[in-house]
């Protein structure tokens, strides 16, 4: 028989949605749906004559969906992120613009 240890720390990156606490409106309830984004970076260092620690991190709270809940039953309403379809866009508009000014010199210059 052997035995194996491991040191098994949290993952340094993780995501998952969260369900908010309901909000009475009228004869509904509302309940916001989160994705919530969290980092960690943790360092220890214990020597003969010191101990010595540091870490740091972050979260990220993105708001994705409201479940309308009443008593015609349960609905889903996302909630799009315009921010990245906008900048999204503008990167587009980055790469072709370039392209279609160097071609149109090109075809000046043929002339």
């Amino acid at each position: 028989m052997s035995t194996r240890r491991t040191n098994r720390r949290p993952p340094a990156l993780s995501s998952e949605i969260v369900q908010g606490e309901p909000m009475p409106a009228g004869e509904r309830e509302i309940i916001p749906v989160v994705r919530v984004t969290t980092y960690a970076r943790r360092r220890a260092l214990v020597g003969a004559q010191r101990l010595t620690g540091q870490g740091g991190g972050f979260v990220h709270l993105k708001p994705i969906a409201i479940i309308a809940r009443g008593p015609d039953g349960e609905r889903r309403i996302p909630i799009p992120d315009k921010t990245v379809q906008i900048l999204g866009g503008l990167l587009l508009v980055a790469f072709i613009v370039p392209v279609i000014l160097m071609l149109a010199v090109q075809l000046m210059r043929k002339r």
